[in-house]
């Protein structure tokens, strides 16, 4: 392979800087306009594919789109890896050869080159970052893995490449949903029937959910809060020693029944004590109509649940969670099935929970993050299983 690639940059916006360490690697900075950044430079070196219907891709869509002249400040910009970089004075040129499809190309900022390539005869006054290291053939793939896992999804990736979620996989391998969590990346599922995509469930809920019964970590006093305010916490936290997570795989079945469970019937429960759920305006209730299907198990719910609801009730449940010293895995205290626990503690723990979110203005994103609800929920179990 041998590619070329020229675009003008303004003498004044181009900046070369030589590697502390080494004669050989250099640095290029420079700005492009968007409709001088060229087409088809080589992709294969990016870690990730490019999803241009994600959330992140429409952000940079609408920042560009805008025309406000800031997108080269609030967009990351455009990392290459090439064989070498220069500059013409006289023609104000930048030229850039790739030599080697596995070595040469896009580092990082996929999204943002596919977008402006999409917009480079749309008019716009928009300028982008680009930054060239030549040099650095010999470290491509960690440094590919270095500026990919400053974004928290590509370390999920990253981990999945490394074969580092083995332990969550081997506790959930056969549950109905299985299939359905994204372990990397921009991963999908297709229904092999009607052959429509299916929706997907980062695994970093699913290792934040996991999180939640870490009897090592948290206990009656110390709640997994950033379970729910951050997933990215949550991850590292699993990354930390991903083979402890073996403890958990006799329990990680009934963990994600028992969170179905929850969200399922936690707006029926609150009903039954006379509250009425559907008038809350993110209940998403409908006159009764399927409104859509549960997380996990995919039965027909006629409520949303906001996670701020759901994760104290079911991280309630780690007061359940013992460690067997001799099969050095997590149990259930004296067999006990959570489900059965959440029957009978379901109306008063709800109803809790539903009384505090009213008190602080009905604000299930607050709910999640205070430790008081986190604490009350926990203590109902707990207290619900030493009157069994």
């Amino acid at each position: 392979m041998s590619i070329r690639k020229t675009m003008y940059v303004k003498e004044n916006s181009f900046r070369k800087l030589d590697d502390p360490f080494s004669d050989f690697t250099k640095k290029y900075v420079f700005y492009v306009k968007i409709c001088d950044v060229p087409e088809g430079i080589p992709m294969a070196t990016n870690p990730r594919d490019q999803k241009l219907t994600s959330g992140v891709a429409q952000a940079i869509k609408e920042s560009l789109e805008s025309n406000d002249g800031f997108f080269h400040l609030k967009n990351r910009g455009i990392v290459l890896s090439a064989k070498s970089c220069t500059y013409n004075n006289k023609t104000k040129e930048v030229t850039i050869n790739f030599t080697d499809d596995m070595l040469h190309g896009n580092i990082d900022g996929g999204h943002t080159y596919k977008i402006v390539c999409d917009h480079r005869n749309a008019g716009l006054d928009q300028y982008v970052q680009f930054e060239v290291m030549t040099g650095v053939e010999d470290i491509i793939e960690k440094l590919a893995e270095a500026r990919n896992t400053s974004v928290q999804v590509d370390e999920k990736s990253m981990a999945e490449l490394q074969q580092k979620f083995d332990p969550i996989k081997e506790g959930l391998e056969g549950m109905p949903f299985f299939t359905r969590i994204a372990f990397k990346q921009n991963q999908q599922v297709f229904d092999d029937e009607t052959n429509k995509r299916l929706k997907m469930i980062d695994a970093r809920e699913v290792v934040s959910i996991i999180n939640m019964f870490n009897i090592d970590k948290f206990d009656a006093m110390n709640h997994p809060i950033k379970a729910y305010s951050s997933k990215a916490k949550m991850l590292e936290l699993y990354l930390e020693n991903p083979e402890s997570y073996r403890r958990y795989v006799n329990i990680m079945p009934d963990i994600f029944d028992l969170y179905d469970a929850v969200e399922t019937e936690f707006a029926t429960a609150f009903n039954e004590t006379g509250g009425r759920y559907g008038r809350k305006k993110y209940s998403g209730y409908k006159d009764g109509n399927i409104i859509g299907t549960s997380k996990f198990g995919l039965r027909e719910i006629y409520y949303k649940i906001p996670d701020g609801l759901i994760y104290p009730a079911v991280a309630a449940f780690r007061s359940l969670v013992t460690l067997n010293p001799e099969t050095d895995k997590y149990e259930w205290k004296n067999g006990v099935n959570p489900i059965s626990v959440w029957d009978r503690c379901k109306t008063s723990m709800v109803s809790q929970i539903m009384n505090f979110a009213s008190a602080i203005g009905d604000n299930p994103n607050a709910v999640g993050k205070d430790s008081n609800i986190w604490n009350l929920a926990y203590m109902t179990v707990l207290l619900q299983q030493g009157m069994n």
